[in-house]
């Protein structure tokens, strides 16, 4: 189970050394909506980042419709366009940024520890690591008394990679082997860590704390994941704290179906609020 907004699909020889880790942290929704309005476009970036071989037919279900959970994106072998862990959604972290954006304060007091609103907003999973820092980030806004919302495109990002403590065979440092592949420096969405050809080793060659990698999993304990909040008029729109908390966990949002024709039809510029 991959989750914390950061899923992975690893390539191996037949000798099951690692050749590539691909890591990806996309919502399904953006896929979705796409699909439904430029499906040439879906199978271009498919065929581009995946496989070659991908055909329409493998992207979509019985009915017709995207499938997010393709056979190109279902497992952790033959690719990761996007996400697909049912808690690693668009929805899920708005929802924790919005739950996390009410100031609390049970018997008084104001809750500041991330564990702490977590549990009290039930705004997501305590256990998790991304919905306590998520909602502990917002809710460090909320409290200079502003308004706050997500920052355009909304989307949790990754934020880089960490190679402290690690070494590869020529001294070269493993870093550079971190490649985006998708997004931009400030919002990548997808990323490639692999030793160019022309070096003589493997990713499994590369070592983390003395230990060869033999899992994508190691990489991604290295990974830092962003999302950004934005803030105005602070100190100048002041809430009360809530005074208590919630009496049972929220469930956190999944993939919902979008109505494509509806979401074309909106004004280009929305209210503002």
């Amino acid at each position: 189970m991959q989750d914390e907004y950061c899923e992975w699909s690893v390539t191996r020889l037949a000798d099951g050394r690692i050749s590539r880790v691909t890591f990806t942290c996309e919502g399904p929704e953006y896929w979705q909506f796409l699909a439904a309005t430029d499906p040439a476009k879906v199978l271009d970036l498919y065929r581009g980042h995946i496989d070659p071989a991908v055909q329409p037919n493998d992207l979509l279900t019985s009915a017709g419709t995207y499938n997010p959970r393709n056979k190109w994106n279902s497992g952790t072998s033959k690719g990761a366009m996007h996400l697909i862990q049912q808690n690693n959604t668009l929805g899920a972290e708005i929802e924790l940024a919005a739950g996390a954006s009410n100031t609390r304060a049970p018997k008084g007091v104001l809750l500041t520890n991330d564990q702490d609103l977590v549990r009290c907003g039930a705004y997501g999973q305590a256990e998790r690591h991304s919905d306590p820092t998520i909602g502990g980030g917002v809710n460090l806004l909320a409290r200079t008394d502003a308004n706050i919302s997500l920052a355009n495109p909304v989307g949790i990002y990754f934020a880089g990679l960490n190679t402290a403590g690690w070494a590869s065979p020529d001294g070269t440092q493993p870093a550079l082997f971190w490649k985006i592949t998708r997004g931009t420096a400030e919002k990548a969405v997808r990323a490639v860590f692999e030793v160019p050809a022309d070096r003589g080793y493997l990713v499994s060659d590369v070592t983390i704390n003395g230990k060869p990698i033999k899992f994508g999993g190691q990489i991604s304990d290295f990974i830092s994941m962003k999302l950004t909040g934005v803030a105005m008029n602070i100190g100048k729109s002041a809430h009360p704290p809530i005074a208590g908390c919630k009496s049972r966990a929220a469930k956190t949002a999944g993939l919902t179906k979008i109505d494509v024709a509806s979401t074309l039809r909106r004004p280009a510029t929305p209210a503002r609020y």
